[in-house]
């Protein structure tokens, strides 16, 4: 299996920068992304008066988008019209599971949201539990298409070869999700050179960035490494994607032995530590997206102040 090079450094996750970061505007190593966004997930069991809360700071600080994750339901799509509402900000879905739903049901939601919003709303589809995912989509992209001929970009998760493939050749946007820069490079060679040979623009490169903020760094640490071993260790897709990424000795480890992720591991697709320390982080692995989402993770669930600091962290210059 193809493997992406590790950037490891191990001053990361003590306030250090590594060598290829720089801070944003500085064009000589670092291109900041065309657009800025976080992500908000509801399983993090914030109330919905500091979500509204924290989605209207996001607006304050400068953020240009905010997006939620959703599941086979209707309450992503209200979600996404409650922050809007509450702060303006165009928002977006990343991603249904496309295995939960006929596109007739989302496409549907999707109009009333599109509408609600004057425009201003994205859907990302994944093919969730989809067997054949890749031809899966296609089909499935291709009815969403007719039922929402004039209505919201629709943006499809793609990890792979074959999905990025798909992305490029017929949809808007390829939400990428748990990528180093080699992996983004990587996934956005394989998007443009799909788009060049269907005769199409390059559509959207966008990803998340899992980010945690704490005053105890090693809260913040332990939070990111849970949510990526949940992935890693996981669905057969993401045990390939983060072995590419050269990990597949750190996870056969992990298996058998336990114990916490390396910092290598840590570094390579996400940003963690205290007030100060993740900026430079974040600004690494979105350097090369068009998109950045922060998708923020908070170190203890229902903790609001954990998901501010992470906004202000990473918030745009």
């Amino acid at each position: 299996m193809a493997q992406f090079p590790i950037l490891g450094n191990p001053n990361l996750y003590d306030g250090g920068v590594p060598a290829t970061s720089c801070h944003a505007g500085d064009s000589r190593t670092f291109r900041w992304a065309v657009r800025l966004g976080f992500s908000i997930d509801p399983r993090q069991a914030l109330s919905e008066v500091d979500e509204l809360q924290l989605v209207e700071l996001g607006a304050q600080l400068g953020y240009q988008e905010a997006w939620t994750p959703s599941g086979p339901d209707a309450a992503a799509f209200d979600r996404c019209l409650r922050w809007h509402s509450a702060s303006g900000l165009p928002t977006g879905i990343s991603v249904v599971p496309a295995s939960g739903q006929p596109p007739t049901f989302y496409a549907e939601h999707a109009r009333r949201v599109w509408e609600g919003t004057g425009g201003e709303f994205v859907l990302g589809v994944g093919s969730g539990h989809m067997a054949h995912a890749a031809e899966g989509m296609r089909q499935y992209l291709a009815e969403l298409r007719e039922l929402l001929f004039d209505g919201p970009p629709i943006y499809i998760a793609a990890l792979g070869p074959l999905m990025l493939r798909v992305a490029g050749e017929l949809a808007d946007g390829a939400a990428l999700n748990w990528c180093s820069p080699e992996a983004v490079a990587w996934s956005r060679e394989r998007v443009e050179s799909a788009a060049r040979g269907a005769g199409r623009s390059t559509p959207v490169v966008a990803g998340y960035i899992r980010t945690s903020v704490d005053p105890d760094p090693g809260a913040a640490r332990r939070t990111l490494g849970a949510s990526a071993l949940q992935y890693a260790l996981g669905a057969g897709a993401y045990r390939r994607h983060f072995e590419r990424m050269g990990f597949t000795d750190e996870l056969r480890r992990l298996e058998i032995h336990g114990g916490e992720a390396s910092d290598e591991f840590l570094a390579a697709s996400g940003a963690a530590g205290a007030p100060g320390q993740v900026r430079p982080q974040f600004e690494r692995l979105a350097r090369d997206l068009d998109l950045a989402i922060v998708r923020v993770l908070v170190t203890r669930q229902g903790n609001a102040e954990s998901a501010r600091l992470t906004l202000l962290e990473c918030r745009p210059n």
